[in-house]
């Protein structure tokens, strides 16, 4: 018994990445874009279609979400769970989502995984239904493992600069760069607090935490959750 339930953890149930594979392509979303609602990388996803890897539980819900489905179905066996997928006319379908949200900056390696912005926008991707209305949204591909699990490099992530960011919000912070006009270093942590002339952060990997003066920070700006892009 031990054993086939480690199989089924390792590789899922039959036709489970054929299954996630329809589900995207019914809702018409691409690789990279149902990762960045997943939040996971794009080789995530495309191990899991493969099925060389089974997603573990916190993964396996939020592709469900972002699937316009349920765990229930994803799991079934059979093409007959198709049928259970809600109502296309119920939600908001992704092709009606315009690719506009702007990827800004450039990775730079380094164990924090700090990287700056160059000013120019590298790439664009579909915006999510939850901030269709929001016009300043942009999104960065992370890079380094500073914030692991919650976020790995090659990540795409979503962040807002209209949305105020609060302490256990993970948030991407810009410092100012050594000369006027010279981007700065950039990097994504947890938002712990904020005094009146520091801002504390915390890393996920190696867990740490650390604060910056107030006057090196040129913007705070919130990483948008998976409830937010989803709108729930």
């Amino acid at each position: 018994m031990q054993s086939d339930i480690t199989q089924e953890k390792d590789r899922g149930p039959t036709g489970f990445g054929e299954r996630i594979r329809s589900l995207r392509k019914l809702r018409g979303l691409k690789m990279v874009e149902l990762a960045g609602l997943v939040q996971v990388s794009q080789s995530a996803v495309s191990q899991w279609e493969t099925g060389r890897e089974f997603p573990g539980r916190e993964n396996l819900k939020r592709l469900a979400s972002a699937l316009n489905t349920n765990v229930a179905t994803l799991l079934a066996e059979g093409d007959a769970a198709l049928a259970n997928v809600v109502p296309e006319d119920s939600i908001a379908s992704p092709t009606a989502m315009p690719i506009d949200v702007p990827v800004y900056g450039t990775a730079v390696g380094g164990s924090d995984g700090d990287f700056s912005f160059n000013g120019q926008i590298v790439d664009y991707v579909r915006r999510p239904p939850g901030v269709v209305r929001l016009r300043s949204v942009y999104a960065l591909w992370v890079t380094g493992d500073s914030m692991a699990p919650w976020n790995r490099s090659g990540d795409l992530i979503f962040v807002s600069p209209a949305q105020p960011a609060t302490p256990g919000d993970h948030v991407v912070v810009e410092l100012h760069g050594s000369h006027e006009h010279d981007p700065g270093v950039a990097m994504v942590k947890l938002f712990q607090a904020r005094t009146a002339t520091q801002l504390r952060l915390r890393q996920y990997n190696p867990d740490s935490e650390f604060s910056l003066p107030l006057a090196h920070i040129k913007s705070v700006h919130k990483v948008l959750s998976l409830r937010d892009l989803l709108g729930v």
